[in-house]
């Protein structure tokens, strides 16, 4: 993988020019935009979204944790989250609790560092729900049953990304 250094020292450009052409900042030369642009696509550059993540403060992922992926019910949830993140440039990060509300609580834990931006959690626990959402992560929370219509779940899953997005924000 190419960097901003290697594209500093192939094009003769300083490190500091690289990054402003290649982010389309107004306050450098066309020609050197230009050149530097047409060597990173050359080269096939793909910005680090890690360093992009650092000086953001934001990294782009949503963690969702649901009892478990191989149930038709639970799979249909995630999907809906997925499409709603995807089409904001959100990844996913999955975790199975196995409808263990110690899970959820670990894996909210275990997340709670800084690299992730929010979570939902779609539990069938009734009774958790104060415990994980005490946290510095922005954290929808949302009940869930296999009884409940398939409509609805969207609906529900929809609204609670909707929810946490602007808890990110």
């Amino acid at each position: 993988m190419m960097t901003l250094k290697e594209i500093s020292n192939s094009t003769g450009y300083s490190i500091s020019t690289v990054s402003k052409a290649l982010n389309n900042k107004e306050d450098i030369g066309v020609r050197a935009r230009a050149v530097i642009q047409e060597f990173a696509l050359l080269n096939k550059y793909v910005p680090n979204k890690n360093a992009i993540a650092l000086r953001k403060n934001k990294t782009f992922i949503i963690a969702v944790i649901l009892p478990r992926v191989n149930n038709i019910f639970y799979s249909e949830s995630l999907c809906n989250i997925q499409k709603a993140a995807s089409k904001l440039g959100y990844r996913i990060m999955l975790f199975q609790s196995f409808e263990n509300q110690l899970k959820e609580k670990e894996y909210l834990d275990q997340i709670n560092d800084g690299s992730i931006d929010g979570a939902i959690v779609l539990s069938t626990n009734l009774n958790n729900k104060n415990e994980l959402v005490n946290t510095k992560l922005p954290v929808e929370y949302t009940h869930i049953s296999a009884e409940e219509n398939p409509k609805t779940l969207q609906a529900s899953c929809a609204l609670h990304f909707d929810n946490l997005i602007k808890k990110i924000a």
